[in-house]
């Protein structure tokens, strides 16, 4: 997360200085001439959207950096994100399953149910990250298990474990864990398309090798993958030895929140292509992304679908709805 936080302090001076001029910022442009409303202002770090109990729901990671700026879980409605009582203080992503709404921290991944308009009545823990480091933004697959990337950095690590990242399933009723693919730096958020047993996965690379490369990647999952990493692309003649990417995207453009809409599939490209933050649209079988959102005025992370439109969330905490 450590380029995300860096670029977000530099977002947040910009946006400090925007709003002592008293002007708000432009609202992001879509292709098409479509329409850009905001929903609601205020959610520090959006980074996943999920629907549950016939809301939308959206977590808010906080600041790193600022202890006293709490994220959480927002629910989206009459023009506001309302904090949800009892979010944790850091939310890395959210994912919505019949009456249920699974809570990903750095601390555990969390079931909340029984909404009664205000808050979810029920809550527990389904599994502790004990061994696989901290999890990032969940989905659930067509199986009914949690797909999530696990980072297993820390002690004690399980022994088929690689040294880099994972995407992992979890059971939601046991906990059980079992891991489906190694060698991604970053998995940042799963997608199931429709008719997929396994999740599209964005995943980030290093930042640390150059302007040009490495590139980053949104990877088909495969179970027993493994798509190199550390060993490539630090070394690129190795990467032939390891599966490939579906989707190869330019160095340092950073994918993260991902939705498919109507045969489409977009995906939130937190550094862009060249012309700052933007969400692109392609085939979802892969192929060259073409802009559909732009002008965001801080990096945009947070993207999902609901009711036949595409929300994204940028790093001024302001939550946008278009119609594709």
């Amino acid at each position: 997360m450590l380029r995300i936080w860096i670029a977000a302090l530099a977002a947040a001076i910009a946006l400090s200085a925007v709003g002592c001029a008293g002007k708000a910022p432009p609202l992001p442009q879509a292709t098409g001439h479509r329409t850009v409303t905001v929903v609601a202002r205020d959610v520090p770090t959006p980074t996943e959207f999920a629907v549950s109990a016939g809301r939308l729901f959206v977590a808010g990671y906080g600041d790193e950096h600022n202890p006293n700026v709490a994220g959480g879980v927002y629910v989206l409605g009459d023009g506001k994100a309302i904090r949800v009582p009892g979010s944790p203080q850091h939310v890395f992503g959210l994912a919505g399953a019949k009456n249920t709404l699974y809570v990903s921290t750095s601390q555990a991944l969390l079931a909340w149910s029984d909404w009664n308009g205000t808050r979810f009545q029920k809550r527990r823990v389904v599994r502790t990250p004990d061994g696989y480091g901290s999890f990032k933004g969940p989905a659930v697959g067509p199986d009914g298990l949690i797909y999530v990337g696990a980072d297993p950095r820390s002690d004690p690590r399980p022994p088929t474990l690689s040294t880099s990242d994972a995407v992992v399933s979890v059971d939601p009723a046991s906990g059980s864990t079992s891991v489906i693919a190694t060698g991604i730096r970053q998995p940042w958020m799963p997608l199931f398309l429709p008719g997929h047993r396994l999740p599209l996965v964005s995943a980030l690379n290093q930042d640390d090798l150059g302007p040009n490369r490495p590139r980053d990647y949104l990877l088909a999952i495969k179970r027993g993958a493994n798509y190199g990493f550390p060993i490539c692309p630090a070394t690129p003649a190795t990467c032939v030895n390891y599966d490939q990417p579906l989707v190869q995207l330019p160095a340092h453009s950073s994918p993260m929140g991902l939705g498919y809409l109507n045969g489409k599939l977009y995906v939130a490209l937190y550094g862009g292509l060249g012309k700052g933050p933007v969400v692109v649209s392609m085939p979802p079988g892969g192929g060259t992304p073409a802009p559909f959102l732009s002008g965001f005025p801080a990096p945009v992370i947070a993207l999902g679908t609901a009711g036949g439109n595409l929300y994204a969330g940028d790093q001024s905490g302001v939550i946008y709805r278009v119609t594709p």
